[in-house]
């Protein structure tokens, strides 16, 4: 708090707040309250033109034709103190249009931008929006967790996705699948390989997405790195969970682009500090680029991440501890070849390596004991071949991508529990477990797509994506996955759009369930999606959009869960572990987001969700873990001049768990109840994240604090059960709750040049 109360001593005067990417009309609007007087009609000045570069003019007539101009429009004087928007003369010539890009016409239903600095109907939160709202540790895709459909425990860096597995997301970062997109991967992935700092963009699709995606079944979550600006770009950051900094800059006239970044956890010095007994994890990560414009069409790039973790862990200091040590490195490089105008290619090839070595013991003798030791690498070759035509009214897509991997597989794993653990009358049990594995194989998809124009008011597109997969000379697998969406403009302020499609998702060579006791792959899983939404603006600066969707999975392998605590260091040695085997299974739901920007200093949005997730099994629908019939996400930004506060609020009805009752309602056995047949109490968590940014003589100081669960609020996670006796000899059974970290604070400070 010293560090803030220094900066806050330090502050300057207002600065004026970013006006890149807001309604047009809302900036008029301001000019308005400030007494100039504007005419002008919504048909000629729409809701949906946008500032398109920060203006220069700080106000009055000529910041209105700064913002005007690249529409076509100027304003002109109507009497002493009115001005009417109209038309620029035949002789002014705005600044032309940037050429259409591929896809320019957003089709796909379930599309949510994040971090982007254009601001149109699919866009949730801009750049700026996502850097100040208040996430645990910095992490960027906690974004995500914002969107309706998404079902967050609060600690977890990947979200359950319209009812999908965590593993049912796909991460892609400029073209490259990640393999293993997150830190402390067996311990909760709480953060992401991703610095924030990188970060330029991200489109989330949760839902009958294009056909050059594939192979998950929930989300595909596509990154793109922030762009190198022509002045250079430098930063240092610090803060309770990061050290971090960039380095980016160009020379040859801007030919040539470079680009570092880096970031060390401090968990390790903050435990220490706090004198924590729970360990001491690190991790850290590299990420680098380099861009050559070898001519004005030929574009050639190289990059590079590398990730390390080094954690230790102690649920308990006496009965369960676990190592793990996990690396991983991925370079890539592409060719952009811009054929024509129209025609686009791109070559890419990877190669991607992951270690993971992780061991553990629980000792709590006689009751329990065991240990495992489990060590695995993997490596994936890909090459990703794509070509794209598109003249505006139409567009015509295709690609190849080609892989192999090799994994090696060693685990040794025994544990045993004595009879009546946990509960009286359970016998003794346990496992040994032995396992090396050393699979290869090949993975194959190609796709096609294409898009038309039907008019003024239908946009259609359709593709096709054929996949297959091969291990250990095993036979492949070959899926069809068809994929259609359509969009139709019933007027300049409301849209309808629909996608229908089916999603597969194969096993990766680094997925066999080897610490349960399964040593084979699964056949692929798929699910077919069907979505329906409705767009619409009201006014100058209210957006609504409602989707329904239905995704309905079939062929789904088994998983494993932990029935009373999710939240072990040690899950396959825990008494609690079950086998969940559907056959099949439905997630559905209706999702409205509400949201104001551009009008003032303050923005707000809010989503609702009403949902259900559930599993087919044995003739039964059985709810998933992660079930949240409602959910509301809300969020308020105000900005001041230097000053940025922002709230965010997360609310959603408790996540199905498994009760426990006593045999006939007396003991002494111990009755474990149907499967996820009852509710934790509800989910509640506000965030809070204030920051000032002071301009100094070289560059500009942020200072923030920020909240997680500022209200403190009990949100349960787990549950032990307790069977003992009273003083007459009755048996008893006591239930012990658990919880999600209740209040997390974070403070930093960054400088950026």
């Amino acid at each position: 708090m010293i560090l803030l109360a220094l900066a806050l001593a330090l502050a300057l005067p207002a600065l004026a707040a970013s006006l890149a990417g807001r309604p047009v009309v809302d900036v008029l609007a301001g000019l308005e309250r400030d007494g100039l007087r504007l005419i002008y009609s919504s048909d000629l000045v729409s809701p949906q033109l946008r500032v398109l570069r920060e203006p220069a003019a700080a106000g009055g007539v000529e910041l209105a034709r700064e913002v005007l101009a690249p529409h076509g429009l100027t304003v002109r004087a109507v009497g002493r103190s009115s001005w009417a928007v109209v038309p620029l003369p035949a002789t002014a010539s705005p600044p032309p249009p940037a050429p259409p890009a591929i896809n320019e016409v957003v089709v796909t239903a379930s599309l949510y931008s994040l971090a982007e600095n254009r601001v149109d109907a699919h866009t949730f939160l801009t750049a700026e929006e996502v850097a100040a709202l208040p996430k645990l540790a910095d992490e960027p895709l906690r974004a995500v967790h914002r969107l309706p459909g998404a079902a967050s425990n609060g600690v977890s860096g990947l979200a359950y996705m319209r009812g999908g597995e965590e593993n049912e997301t796909q991460v892609v970062l400029d073209g490259l699948v990640l393999a293993e997109p997150f830190h402390m991967r067996n311990f909760f992935t709480p953060v992401s390989v991703l610095n924030a700092s990188i970060i330029g963009s991200l489109d989330v699709y949760t839902g009958a997405w294009p056909v050059q995606w594939g192979e998950r079944m929930s989300a595909i979550i596509d990154v793109r790195s922030v762009e190198v600006p022509a002045e250079g770009s430098y930063q240092l950051g610090l803060s309770l969970f990061h050290t971090d900094g960039l380095a980016a800059d160009s020379f040859a006239d801007g030919r040539v682009r470079w680009l570092v970044a880096g970031r060390r956890s401090n968990l390790d010095e903050v435990a220490d500090l706090a004198d924590s007994k729970l360990g001491e994890p690190r991790y850290a990560d590299l990420f680098g680029r380099l861009e050559v414009d070898v001519t004005d069409r030929l574009r050639w790039s190289l990059r590079t991440l590398y990730s390390a973790d080094e954690v230790r862990l102690n649920d308990d200091p006496v009965t369960e501890k676990a190592d793990a040590d996990y690396r991983t490195a991925a370079v890539w490089t592409a060719l952009d070849y811009d054929w024509s105008d129209r025609l686009h290619g791109r070559a890419l090839l990877s190669l991607t390596d992951v270690s993971n070595d992780r061991e553990g013991t629980v000792t709590e003798t006689p009751l329990r004991s065991g240990f495992v030791d489990d060590e695995r690498d993997y490596r994936i070759a890909t090459l990703r071949l794509e070509l794209g035509w598109d003249d505006g009214e139409r567009s015509l897509r295709g690609g190849v991508d080609a892989g192999t991997a090799t994994a090696s597989y060693r685990y040794r794993g025994v544990m045993d529990f004595a009879a009546d653990y946990p509960f009286p009358g359970q016998p003794d049990r346990g496992f040994d477990r032995d396992y090396a594995l050393d699979p290869e194989g090949h993975q194959v998809a190609a796709w096609l797509s294409a898009r038309q124009r039907f008019g003024e008011r239908l946009t259609a597109e359709a593709g096709l994506r054929w996949s297959d997969q091969g291990y250990d000379d095993v036979g492949g697998r070959t899926q069809l996955g068809p994929r259609l969406n359509l969009l139709y403009t019933l007027s300049p302020l409301t849209r309808l759009r629909l996608g229908w499609g089916r999603v597969f998702q194969p096993q990766s060579i680094n997925e066999v369930q080897v610490e349960d006791g399964v040593a084979d792959f699964f056949a692929p899983q798929y699910a077919d999606h069907l979505v329906a939404g409705l767009e619409h603006t009201f006014g100058r600066s209210i957006e609504l959009r409602i989707e329904a969707y239905r995704k309905d999975y079939d062929g789904l392998r088994p998983r494993y869960e932990n029935l009373f605590d999710p939240f072990s260091i040690l899950p396959e040695l825990q008494a609690d572990r079950i086998r969940v085997a559907p056959e099949g299974g439905r997630a559905q739901g209706i999702e409205l987001l509400l949201r104001q920007r551009g009008l003032g200093p303050v923005d707000w949005w809010a989503g609702y969700t009403f949902a259900s997730a559930e599993d087919d099994i044995g003739g039964d629908r059985v709810s998933r873990s992660w079930e949240q019939r409602h959910a509301l996400n809300a969020g308020i930004a105000w900005q001041r001049g230097p000053w940025n506060l922002n709230l965010a609020g997360t609310w959603h009805s408790g996540w199905p768990t498994t009760g426990v009752a006593l045999e006939d309602g007396t003991g002494p056995g111990v009755v474990v109840g149907s499967r996820n047949a009852i509710n934790y109490d509800d989910f509640f968590s506000v965030d809070l994240r204030l920051s000032y940014t002071a301009t100094l003589g070289r560059g500009e100081l942020e200072t923030f604090v920020e909240f997680t669960n500022v209200t403190v609020h009990d949100n349960p996670c787990c549950t032990t059960w307790t069977v003992g006796t009273d003083g007459g000899g009755a048996t008893t059974l006591a239930r012990d709750l658990d919880y999600w970290p209740r209040f997390v604070p974070n403070i930093g400070v960054r400088w950026r040049l």
